[in-house]
């Protein structure tokens, strides 16, 4: 079914996004897609484009996760919107218009399924907002609100080079509960090319695969930190995507962070609140130090960051002598896959 993107006006998304929790934040928790519709109908608030694309309605998404929902609408999305150029796709005019017109279904029952709190006003009212409007910086707000984290994942994640299983990497990412990895991944700094962000998923892959590592948000979060020290030796935009593959493979699993496999757990936990936040889990010490490790380069990676733990580098710069980690633990996989939560999503 041919459509046409369309975007809303300057003034009336300035309006939208100051007024949204007085003036139109109820018409979603009464379900009153006619009223939507009429706003988002008015000339004087959106504008068609002479761009055209294949429109494919989306599935709503339950309450309770379903991977291949999501894998199915994340397809449906880039096949249908692959005419939007990087630049476009970073609009915010552009998303809440295709949100509140062509896919107005999707957003509303993405409300109903996933949204809608009577329990927790507050959490209500905020994560709707999030994930209609951005009010999280441009980066991270892409990768919360509810249309165009699906067209990111895909711009992103989407593996050419693989003619006959293009979304294998996505497929894995979003095999769990996906948002709370993608706002840890999407909105980092370090995402600026498809090098990069293939050769992220594509180690990350490999150590859950080996269990080396397990499923959160600390692998994704880790590995830009881990990252960012290798730009201060190196360009990251010069960097194959097997390069970025190799360096995390080889430094990632001596982060303390991906040792805890609790998802919720706080980036400052102590040992204490680990173990608690496990539920009884043991926290027992490594037997060993874990070795630093030699980069082909003779660029090292820190990947420990408390002041205790910072590891000390040869004056050539080609052994890294890091500490012993003082815990590790592990934890039985939980069924309940609810995300990384970072912010209201």
């Amino acid at each position: 079914m041919t459509r046409y993107i369309k975007y809303v006006t300057d003034e009336f998304l300035k309006e939208f996004k100051n007024e949204f929790l007085v003036k139109y934040a109820h018409l979603y928790k009464s379900n009153d897609m006619d009223k939507l519709k009429a706003i988002f109908s008015d000339p004087n608030h959106v504008i068609e484009t002479s761009i055209e694309y294949e429109y494919e309605p989306l599935e709503v998404e339950p309450k309770e996760y379903d991977a291949d929902i999501v894998r199915r609408n994340i397809r449906r999305v880039w096949e249908s919107l692959m005419v939007l150029t990087p630049v476009q796709a970073e609009m915010e005019k552009i998303w809440i218009a295709l949100a509140h017109t062509d896919y107005l279904d999707y957003q509303m029952g993405i409300f109903n399924s996933q949204i809608a709190n009577p329990n927790n006003k507050k959490r209500e009212e905020s994560s709707l907002k999030s994930r209609t409007i951005f009010v999280n910086g441009a980066k991270r707000s892409l990768a919360i609100h509810n249309l165009a984290i699906l067209w990111w994942l895909a711009y992103y994640f989407r593996d050419d080079q693989n003619i006959e299983a293009p979304y294998h990497l996505i497929d894995f990412f979003v095999s769990t509960s996906y948002r709370g990895n993608a706002v840890a991944l999407l909105s980092s700094n370090i995402i600026s090319n498809k090098e990069i962000a293939l050769g992220i998923l594509e180690a990350v892959k490999v150590l859950i695969e080996e269990e080396r590592m397990v499923v959160n948000r600390f692998p994704y979060s880790e590995a830009g930190k881990i990252l960012n020290e290798v730009g201060g030796v190196r360009i990251l935009d010069t960097l194959t995507r097997e390069e970025v593959k190799d360096i995390l493979i080889k430094n990632l699993p001596n982060s303390h962070k991906v040792s805890f496999v609790n998802d919720k757990a706080k980036d400052d936990l102590s040992l204490d609140e680990a173990e608690a936040e496990n539920q009884g889990v043991v926290i027992s010490k490594l037997e060993k130090p874990i070795e630093g490790i030699e980069t082909d380069n003779n660029v090292v990676i820190l990947p420990v960051e408390s002041e205790e733990s910072i590891a000390s580098v040869s004056e050539m710069n080609k052994v890294a002598d890091l500490p012993v980690l003082e815990v590790t633990a592990q934890q039985e996989k939980s069924e309940d896959n609810d995300d990384m939560w970072i912010a209201p999503v």
